[in-house]
């Protein structure tokens, strides 16, 4: 199903505390005509139940709270519309839609509407029987319980009949495997080995880790592989570009390649597009090894290595820091230090052996083993390792 990103504005209000809500809320019911309010008194609306009730009940989402309209998940935009509808109402059923009436009691009334046309606003059409169109306006309704579902909290603000059918905005709902194509083409057999990686975004570097994990063990391939055929829903660039938050990536590795897909705060950047991944994540039950990464902001990212002297000289200048992985040994010092190695930051390594070192002021003296391919072992001759 498809769905207009103007329509996740009420949901976005959700995840924001009680004072941002209604801060929110004013405006967007100030904007979308907030005066709807005043239209209340007097008036009553068709309750499909049987009987009809106040509008002033059915502005405290009474009405549609006592039965969900069939086919609606709580706070899921997909199930709100249908864009091919096998009967539509009359001209008749839609003008008894009247303001106040919530999103749920008006799906109920005249069934899922077919499109948004809201770029700012919940502006919903509904295709009538008679070739012409039903325009309804939403706004939130700030006199409900903020911990009603969306649908019992958007109400009706206006209401129009037309028969043109703008050009209408619907981001797609897709799955990771259209998104990357070369997951059609992997087999799960071919794939030997799965990685994790997971790290805060826009931290500083080098005083702040990547949490990294491998795992061989087939639940966990099969796990990660599940992701493949998992959904996602493209969204607006505001919603997409998060400052913060965090990263989520998944490596596939095989025998010739390794592949890779990199979520960052629940989102996919892909093509100039952000698409949201509402799913869970995946963390490994069985891993092989679990280390860690210092984070770097450039994939080459620089350091350069000093002699551990009085009278230090410098080594040379090396790239790939990054590609470091290590963990805490849990052994005795046995090495004093040998090198210095400067990062592009203030954080400096005290380099013990080809795969061992230290940060430098660090007050628990944690020994750190490298677990990566890459090592300091072009600092120490054979003969002297």
């Amino acid at each position: 199903m498809e769905y207009s990103r103007r329509s996740y504005a009420l949901l976005a209000i959700d995840r924001r505390g009680p004072i941002v809500k209604k801060a929110i809320s004013a405006l967007v019911s100030l904007l979308l005509g907030g005066a709807v309010a005043l239209s209340f008194a007097g008036c009553t609306t068709q309750n499909t139940a049987g009987g009809t009730v106040s509008n002033s009940e059915a502005h405290r989402g009474l009405v549609s709270n006592s039965e969900l309209a069939a086919g609606i998940v709580k706070n899921d935009p997909y199930t709100w519309f249908e864009a091919e509808k096998a009967v539509l109402p009359s001209r008749t059923d839609c003008e008894k839609i009247a303001l106040g009436m919530t999103l749920n009691a008006v799906i109920r009334a005249i069934g899922k509407p077919q499109r948004d046309i809201g770029y700012g606003a919940s502006v919903f059409q509904f295709d009538v029987a008679d070739g012409s169109v039903f325009t309804v306006r939403f706004a939130p309704d700030l006199g409900t319980d903020p911990s009603l579902p969306s649908y019992d909290r958007l109400v009706v603000a206006a209401t129009d009949f037309g028969t043109a059918v703008p050009e209408l905005y619907f981001p797609q709902q897709v799955v990771f495997s259209t998104l990357y194509p070369w997951m059609a083409e992997l087999d799960m057999a071919d794939i030997t080995e799965v990685r994790y990686e997971a790290a805060a975004i826009g931290v500083a570097p080098y005083c702040h880790y990547r949490d990294i994990a491998y795992s061989e063990a087939q639940a966990d391939i099969e796990g990660a592989y599940r992701l493949f055929s998992s959904p996602l829903h493209a969204i607006a660039e505001e919603e997409g570009m998060i400052d913060g938050g965090g990263y989520v990536k998944y490596d596939f590795i095989t025998a010739e390649k390794t592949y890779s897909v990199t979520l960052s705060n629940q989102t996919v950047f892909l093509d100039g597009k952000y698409y949201r991944f509402d799913g869970a994540l995946y963390k490994f039950a069985a891993p092989s090894t679990t280390c860690q990464a210092f984070i770097t902001y450039i994939e080459e990212d620089p350091f350069e290595i000093y002699t551990y002297a009085e009278q230090s000289e410098k080594v040379g200048e090396f790239q790939g820091l990054g590609k470091f992985e290590f963990r805490a040994y849990e052994g005795i010092l046995e090495n004093m230090p040998k090198y210095v190695l400067k990062t592009a930051g203030e954080v400096e390594l005290l380099i013990l052996s080809a795969r061992q070192f230290m940060i430098k002021g660090d007050a628990n003296t944690v020994i750190y083993q490298l677990t990566s391919p890459a090592d300091f072992s072009f600092l120490f001759p054979a003969a002297e390792e």
